[in-house]
């Protein structure tokens, strides 16, 4: 038990790098980085989203950007396919910078087929 409290305090303590913060472990299938005004985080908001999409956050790490008023928010979850979370997202109008899936990515191909069904829809 000692052991484990101890390596987590060194993973804490590490120097921060872009690696550190994108990078995805064994239980961790899919990132997303989304961008927040300090003023509208609310940490209940962000985990009720991810969690009404039977998602689970597996790790969750904030960084303030340089004004001050602004947060990164990085979210690891256990899902392959984030697709509902990113759109559960968007839909709350969170600004979704980055995102990476293991497994059933959200293709260009999938995007202009949805914009052409919407055109046609709207005739």
């Amino acid at each position: 038990m000692k052991d484990f409290i101890k390596r987590q305090i060194e993973k804490q303590s590490v120097s921060f790098t872009v690696e550190n913060f994108l990078g995805l472990s064994d239980t961790e299938n899919s990132l997303i980085i989304i961008e927040i005004p300090l003023t509208d985080y609310t940490l209940t908001d962000i985990a009720r989203i991810v969690e009404s999409n039977n998602a689970r956050a597996m790790n969750l790490f904030v960084l303030p950007v340089a004004d001050g008023n602004t947060l990164m928010i990085s979210i690891k979850l256990n899902l392959l396919d984030i697709s509902p979370v990113l759109m559960s997202f968007e839909r709350f109008n969170y600004k979704v910078l980055y995102y990476q899936m293991k497994e059933g990515a959200v293709t260009d191909t999938h995007k202009e087929r949805l914009n052409e069904l919407l055109y046609y829809l709207e005739m």
